[in-house]
């Protein structure tokens, strides 16, 4: 039995990272990873989908070349758009690997299972440690509309040879949204089905709202307050207002969510505690077992690779008796426009009663957007006492726009002082100081 301080099972930004900032902090460590080190988010999510948004943003700007006096005659050619994804991940788990290796960190590929508090089961071995840190991750959310077995997954929709001439999409949310933007792109019909009211219902309404007037405007059909009630070969049956319909699609994907991939990975006979979110952990994500710990999409508390990757430090921290804090986290949409926030919705500060004040200020007010032809979306800003608590941002770039939110909420500065910031110009982040 080999003994390690720390046993990491997942090898996904959660494990991989904490992996790395552990032995850094002088422990020695073992990663356990059942199929590909990156997880989720490199080899079936963060990575290919924001591959193939990139190429789809380039066809977008060349689309609007003319306006620019450029004519531009060009081709698709999908199946180099499909090598280019695929070339991106393999460098990007090479460089992983190259990592783990360079730091001294040994890699089991193999199924884990947890056996008892301070020992993991990989490949017939039996691996010893101090404490363990669960990084498994998430897995598409089963369904059950009849028919789902001749639906898509945002896997296997990654992996399509050539792009469907139509694409139905149920599900408006993060991953459904991002694929209507892009395969619009690329030159499929695509139509989104969503069970609620709104697309992208857990994010500030003004900016959903937005969203789905640009989509519509780029040809995107969105039917909201829609139910599937069946999936065929070829076609989906649904519930519009009570009135049913079938309607064709080349392909359809089923985009409905993700929950906690905690199957078979010992929890139940170790006693580790669970509810339909994930694995319940405390502040420092330590579970009900102290030498135990639960980090990423795996408890469920926010599903991201870049909290997972953070959530994994502060374990770390909390272990070495390092000062240890949570920081607000930012999320990103790459829809096209994209869109960014991090803090409190305007929905969130009403519900609690709290006074607030809110400011926008829109994209074509701004000189470097005007020049860039980048002229749709805002940026909205809630300041409760004067300290900035909540910033939404939909428009070009907002997913690096809104580190300047990040930047400003971390810090604890007053907006007024900040509003004082020397910002060069012309510059897309004078729309942020602006919105102060």
């Amino acid at each position: 039995m080999k003994n390690y301080d720390i046993i990491i099972l997942g090898g996904g930004p959660g494990g991989y990272e904490t992996a790395l900032y552990a032995k850094e902090k002088g422990f020695d460590v073992a990663l356990v990873e059942a199929k590909f080190l990156g997880g989720t988010c490199l080899n079936c999510g963060c990575i290919p989908t924001k591959t193939y948004n990139a190429i789809a943003k380039e066809l977008f700007e060349l689309k609007k070349s003319e306006n620019f006096g450029i004519s531009a005659n060009f081709t698709f050619d999908f199946s180099k758009a499909k090598v280019k994804k695929d070339a991106v991940i393999n460098e990007l788990r090479n460089g992983i690997s190259f990592l783990l290796n360079k730091a001294g960190i040994d890699v089991y590929n193999g199924f884990g299972k947890i056996i008892n508090k301070e020992t993991i089961l990989v490949n017939e071995e039996e691996l010893h440690a101090k404490y363990i840190i669960i990084a498994t991750g998430s897995k598409n959310l089963d369904t059950i509309i009849k028919g789902s077995n001749f639906a898509l997954d945002s896997t296997s929709l990654l992996d399509i040879d050539s792009v469907p001439e139509t694409l139905a999409i149920i599900g408006g949310g993060v991953i459904g949204v991002e694929m209507a933007t892009i395969f619009n792109q690329f030159g499929s019909t695509v139509t989104i089905f969503e069970g609620m009211d709104s697309i992208l219902p857990n994010i500030d309404k003004e900016l959903s709202r937005r969203l789905t007037s640009y989509l519509t405007r780029s040809g995107i059909k969105v039917n909201t307050k829609t139910k599937v009630l069946e999936i065929k070969e070829g076609s989906l049956v649904i519930d519009k207002n009570g009135n049913n319909e079938e309607l064709a699609f080349d392909k359809i994907l089923l985009s409905i969510g993700r929950i906690p991939n905690t199957s078979g990975i010992g929890l139940e006979e170790v006693g580790i505690e669970t509810t339909r979110k994930g694995i319940v952990t405390n502040e420092y994500f330590q579970t009900n077992i102290p030498n135990v710990f639960a980090i990423g999409d795996v408890n469920g508390k926010i599903m991201l690779a870049h909290y997972a990757d953070a959530s994994g430090k502060k374990v770390i921290d909390y272990l070495t008796g390092a000062n240890v804090k949570e920081y607000p986290c930012p999320s990103a949409i790459f829809s096209i426009p994209e869109i960014a926030s991090v803090g409190l919705t305007e929905e969130e500060l009403k519900a609690n009663g709290t006074e607030y004040v809110v400011k926008k200020t829109m994209y074509r007010s701004n000189g470097k957007a005007l020049a860039m032809d980048e002229i749709e979306g805002f940026i909205k800003t809630l300041v409760v006492n004067d300290k900035l608590v909540g910033c939404h941002i939909i428009g070009y770039d907002a997913s690096t726009l809104i580190h300047e939110a990040v930047m400003l909420m971390n810090s604890g500065e007053s907006v007024s002082v900040a509003k004082k910031y020397i910002y060069a110009h012309p510059t897309l982040s004078e729309l942020f100081k602006n919105s102060l």
